[in-house]
């Protein structure tokens, strides 16, 4: 039996967060492995972590550099005395640092998930990840494009891909009461183009609302769903015009059951602000293609390395023009759209799996401790 004990900040609805808890559900299944999960804080919003067998640690800290989690994390380590510790933030890894020095603990570095395109010292989360390289037996990324962005050391650095739990996707919702309860009893079936992302400066709903508002003004049967929480929801939601709002283009808020709502979207899209942010590989493009939905995303970070012209198309960053040109494009012609969503469905189970991705983190942790 081999002990891991994994870090991260919090327990938000993210796609970190949601990684995670996917790989240690992976490695429960596997058998071979004993949990510690630490949250530095007591923010938990994925509820069934209660209900996983595993140690949950809540260190919570009066601020973000709290001192005092430097010598509790020492004394958990040292209590538990784990075979790997496998971070998931780097404020996470900078506060193991001290614990580090001297240990023979292995320190799995899996704290790169996105790709800036301009990375720099000047920046906390590159400076915290720098520092913390020297520590790592092995650091691991969710795309090569985040290798590269945060000049991780070739030589233990790898790159282990997303993988989802395609159960999730099964046992949806009715898709016709769904609709009812979304759209109201229509007439016609509305064409829905759907996103799921928080509505943060991250990603990028300025375009999309835009787009949104002038093709449902174009397409009657047009209609947006946007899904997710932030504070940029109401700034958003004001540029809609009254007549169109939550009834042409959609502000569903966060939801539990964003695989069953996924069954409602005919396209799924991804615009990310690319001034502010890369994307390493998004789980909503990988639940998008799971719910067998083709994809349009914006250029740029690991989203290049998945979207491939056959499961999805590729837009320039901040293009209101063509993604309205994809979508209309896809709209008109929906046999390429479904065979286009049948193969992004097939690429999705084939690339990013969790049973692989629970193989490949095993295969890791094994090469790091022999």
């Amino acid at each position: 039996m081999r002990s891991v004990l994994m870090i991260n900040d919090s327990l938000i609805k993210g796609g970190r967060e949601r990684r995670l808890l996917e790989l240690i559900k992976g490695l429960l299944k596997d058998g071979n492995y004993s949990i510690t999960l630490v949250i530095l804080n007591d923010i938990v919003e994925y509820d069934y972590v209660h209900q996983l067998p595993i140690d949950l640690v809540l260190i919570e800290r009066q601020s973000k550099y709290d001192l005092s989690a430097f010598r509790r994390l020492y004394k958990l380590v040292k209590e538990k005395k784990p075979d790997i510790i496998h971070s998931w933030s780097s404020l996470a890894s900078f506060f193991l640092i001290p614990t580090l020095v001297g240990q023979r603990t292995k320190f799995v570095n899996g704290i790169i998930a996105d790709a800036p395109l301009r990375a720099g010292y000047s920046d906390k989360e590159f400076l915290r990840t720098q520092m913390s390289f020297p520590f790592s037996d092995l650091v691991i990324a969710n795309s090569k494009a985040g290798i590269r962005s945060y000049k991780a050391p070739a030589k233990k650095s790898v790159c282990v891909y997303n993988g989802i739990d395609f159960r999730r996707f099964e046992n949806l919702k009715d898709r016709e009461q769904l609709a009812a309860e979304i759209f109201g009893q229509a007439d016609e079936k509305p064409f829905v183009v759907g996103m799921v992302a928080a509505f943060q400066r991250r990603k990028d709903y300025e375009t999309v609302v835009n787009a949104a508002v002038e093709l449902c003004s174009r397409f009657p049967k047009m209609s947006f769903m946007l899904v997710g929480k932030g504070e940029l929801m109401e700034a958003m939601m004001a540029k809609v015009p009254p007549a169109m709002l939550n009834k042409k283009i959609i502000f569903t808020g966060a939801r539990p059951d964003v695989e069953s709502l996924i069954q409602l979207f005919d396209i799924g899209i991804l615009m990310t602000n690319s001034s502010v942010h890369g994307e390493g590989v998004s789980n909503s493009i990988i639940e998008y293609m799971a719910g067998s939905k083709p994809v349009i995303a914006s250029r740029g970070g690991g989203t290049d390395e998945v979207i491939d012209g056959k499961n999805g198309l590729l837009v320039d960053a901040f293009s209101k023009e063509q993604l309205e040109e994809k979508i209309v494009y896809l709209m008109n012609h929906p046999k390429e759209r479904e065979e286009m969503g049948n193969y992004a469905r097939t690429y999705a189970i084939e690339h990013f799996n969790l049973a692989n991705m629970t193989k490949e983190y095993s295969r890791l942790y094994d090469d790091v401790l022999n």
